[in-house]
């Protein structure tokens, strides 16, 4: 099976947009801040063995983040009407955020024009994976963990070519298909190039290609450090694949962090299977969440630490 190849894919100058001619974008500065050469001079990782200094517990942060949020579920969310609980989740647990047990960890900023990322930077050094779904014509804050972090290598999707292409492999490399649950032809909600001023999204059939097979097969990923995605509904298709025993734990992938905006109005069963989600996350204590932020109505974001995996635990919470 032929797997992408660096030389694939890579802007090279003048390109013929798909969407027609739209916004036009300054050239980006990828130097690297005084951050990166910190970072660089990081101790080897040995992600086989405990820190014997650890920085936090992941039990701890486990036990922490429950106390705080079982409590706020059990008496106030599993009463509310699915649509509710998506429209109030973030008010409701957001006091979470200030746990003691979080305290201690240092979760950076990573701010684009219109959201932020987060995510925690690793106590070792080792190759690193960042992978974007869903760009935006917007990649400051990938720009900016670019700029931080050293070996990382970056892979972004996009089924908008123009600006997309162009921003994103200014530093990482670009696919000019959607992700989903999927392959084929989908209507997807995107924002095409022309619109970039306005930012006026717009429905529109792309190629998609499904999540596991772009991860094992076309990227041939054990392990993503920071997954960010932003797809407009797309990822209500297969967030259930995050669970365990589901489709990437099948193919032995790992995800240590992810942003996820959440669309359940997008679907008309949306709200369940954000309420479904949350719940069986709960459930598993693979992961905590935190950062909760509304974006408009019904719409939210969410972080997610991977506090299981003993990799992403060495590397990111030790």
């Amino acid at each position: 099976m032929k797997h992408y190849r660096e030389k694939d894919l890579v802007y090279r100058g003048e390109f013929k947009s798909m969407d027609g001619i739209g916004y036009n974008f300054e050239e980006i500065d990828v130097s690297p801040s005084a951050r990166f050469h910190e970072l660089q001079n990081l101790p080897r990782c040995h992600l086989s063995i405990d820190n014997l200094t650890p920085k936090t517990s992941p039990e701890k942060l486990l036990k922490g983040f429950h106390d705080c949020v079982d409590p706020i579920f059990e008496n106030h969310l599993n009463k509310l009407d699915v649509k509710d609980f998506s429209t109030k989740i973030c008010d409701a647990i957001k006091k979470c955020d200030d746990i003691s047990e979080f305290q201690d960890l240092v979760i950076d900023e990573f701010s684009n024009s219109h959201e932020i990322k987060w995510g925690i930077l690793p106590a070792c050094k080792e190759p690193n994976i960042m992978v974007t779904l869903g760009i935006g014509h917007d990649v400051q804050a990938e720009v900016s963990l670019y700029k931080t972090l050293p070996n990382t290598t970056f892979y972004g999707a996009d089924p908008i070519i123009e600006p997309n292409l162009q921003l994103y492999s200014s530093f990482g490399k670009f696919f000019p298909f959607a992700v989903a649950r999927k392959a084929g032809i989908t209507e997807f909600i995107v924002l095409p190039n022309q619109n970039q001023k306005t930012r006026k999204y717009t429905h529109q059939d792309v190629t998609t290609i499904d999540l596991p097979y772009f991860f094992k097969e076309i990227l041939n990923l054990n392990q993503i450090d920071f997954l960010w995605i932003d797809i407009e509904g797309g990822e209500l298709t297969f967030i259930d694949y995050f669970h365990k025993g589901k489709k990437l734990d099948e193919l032995g992938i790992s995800i240590c962090q992810f942003n996820i905006e959440l669309h359940p109005d997008i679907w008309p069963n949306g709200y369940q299977i954000v309420y479904n989600f949350i719940n069986q996350v709960l459930k598993e204590n693979r992961y905590v969440f935190l950062k909760p932020m509304e974006t408009e109505k019904g719409v939210f974001r969410l972080f997610f630490i991977n506090v299981e995996d003993q990799k992403c635990v060495r590397k990111y919470l030790q």
